[in-house]
């Protein structure tokens, strides 16, 4: 396990690599500056603070001043924010993404799982058509038409949450349906296609002839094996969590890294748009890393190349 740990993470260095250097030099391609929105200042000052920040030196130089203090933990001073580094503020917000990113998961196997399993002990069945088909609008619906959708219902007509804000136990429930509604709807499907592949291997048939009550074969038996293909889901379904809140954290309001990302991309913020891509490159290579290492556990006849 060392050894392929180890592996991993040296094919992770390029990666990395190749993301900070398309991300430093697409924002830089994109028209306007971090300054270019300030209200109307003289061009000695605008100069003065491209000096400061280093703006002023050839792209190259930036881009090389850039890696030499990522490589120190260093993700520089926001150009927005002023006297606060990146750092700090990825420290600050990003406690309330990944409550959501968890809650939004939870959700997200909470309801997809025994859905799936559902629809696979009562094939072809109402119980199944039923599933699937909301299985299937999950997936259709995008999150910023289901976000202001449970918004309008929820919130607005019912009064039972906030519509935005990040304040009380209750304000995290229309954000987290909304941000695992289609991974629940994902997970659904997976889980019904691996538990239909296992329900007809042969250890099942002999757990059958030794007298086993349904229950036991499907939830000790067969889960495991079935639940092997939405544990391969699970790294791009991460991918997608953290993606996915960029907008839900928008359209709720809430103070999160995802929030913070769109604000700087707006403004031209570069070092906070750098260090955010960054951050969230590296939580994804852990998770698809701990997935790999799942599959594994779950499946003894992999190894680990």
């Amino acid at each position: 396990m060392f050894k392929f740990i180890l592996n991993r993470l040296l094919q992770a260095i390029p990666v990395l690599f190749i993301i900070v250097a398309m991300t430093f030099f697409m924002v830089r391609a994109a028209p306007g500056g971090p300054f270019s929105q300030e209200r109307k200042v003289s061009q000695q000052i605008l100069e003065k603070m491209n000096e400061h920040y280093g703006l002023n030196d050839p792209v190259y130089v930036q881009f090389f001043n850039y890696l030499k203090h990522a490589l120190q933990g260093d993700l520089g001073y926001s150009y927005k924010h002023e006297g606060r580094t990146v750092n700090e503020m990825i420290a600050e917000s990003f406690p309330v993404s990944l409550k959501l990113g968890a809650l939004s998961l939870l959700f997200a196997v909470g309801v997809g799982i025994p859905a799936g399993v559902l629809g696979a002990v009562k094939k072809n069945t109402f119980w199944d058509y039923s599933a699937m088909s909301v299985a299937l609008m999950g997936i259709c619906l995008p999150t910023f038409v289901v976000g202001p959708l449970i918004s309008l219902i929820f919130g607005l007509w019912l009064g039972w949450f906030n519509v935005s804000g990040w304040f009380e136990s209750g304000d995290v429930v229309l954000p987290s349906i909304t941000l695992g509604l289609a991974y629940a709807a994902y997970i659904a499907r997976l889980t019904r296609g691996g538990m239909l592949d296992v329900l007809n291997q042969d250890y099942i048939r002999t757990a059958r002839a030794k007298g086993l009550s349904p229950s036991a074969i499907v939830w000790k038996h067969a889960l495991k094996g079935g639940l092997l293909p939405v544990v391969s889901f699970m790294g791009p379904a991460l991918a997608g969590l953290i993606s996915g809140s960029f907008v839900v954290e928008t359209i709720f309001q809430i103070p999160g890294l995802g929030r913070h990302f769109v604000n700087a991309a707006l403004s031209r913020d570069y070092t906070m748009v750098l260090g955010t891509v960054l951050f969230y490159a590296v939580m994804i290579i852990i998770a698809n890393l701990v997935v790999d290492i799942l599959q594994v556990v779950l499946n003894p006849r992999l190894k680990y190349e």
